[in-house]
């Protein structure tokens, strides 16, 4: 797994919060319930191409990440989009949020050695408390902070696009 996108337990999550995934080329993703596209294996793809049709299906051409398969087409509905820390950050920032990311080290229980955790906080204009999140990587760490941002809004909240 690439460390610097959320795991696929993680985009679920954000997926059932609502945040919807506008496909574009070089997003990655994992191919829902796939054992094979074409001739590779499931696993983690990269979009090399977008086709919408005007029924609303959009079709997505996809490359495995190690560049051993040839490309394939799947249905971006089939697809379950695994954003980077960056992505996540980009849209953090476009809703007025300031991001900040770092790293935090702990003393193993025992003292024979340290556990390494990333943490994320965000703060916004108007908002007196800011919103924290913690990961095993800068993605996840994010992505917590987002998923709790989401939490505090109302059933009444528009879905977020992205």
């Amino acid at each position: 797994m690439r460390e610097d996108m959320v795991t696929p337990t993680t985009a679920r999550r954000l997926a059932q919060e609502g945040v919807r995934w506008e496909a574009q080329i070089g997003d990655w993703c994992s191919v829902l319930g796939a054992a094979h596209i074409g001739e590779g294996q499931a696993g983690i793809w990269l979009v090399v191409g977008i086709q919408p049709y005007p029924d609303g299906l959009t079709q997505l051409t996809l490359v495995d990440a190690a560049g051993q398969w040839p490309q394939g087409r799947v249905a971006q509905r089939d697809c379950l989009w695994l954003p980077t820390a960056g992505k996540l950050k980009t849209w953090l920032r476009a809703h007025g949020y300031r991001v900040a990311t770092g790293e935090s080290t702990a003393t193993l229980l025992g003292g024979s050695g340290l556990l390494s955790t990333h943490v994320c906080r965000l703060t916004r204009q108007g908002e007196p408390l800011p919103v924290d999140g913690e990961g095993m990587s800068e993605a996840e760490a994010v992505a917590v902070a987002l998923l709790r941002t989401l939490g505090a809004q109302t059933a009444d909240s528009p879905r977020l696009a992205w």
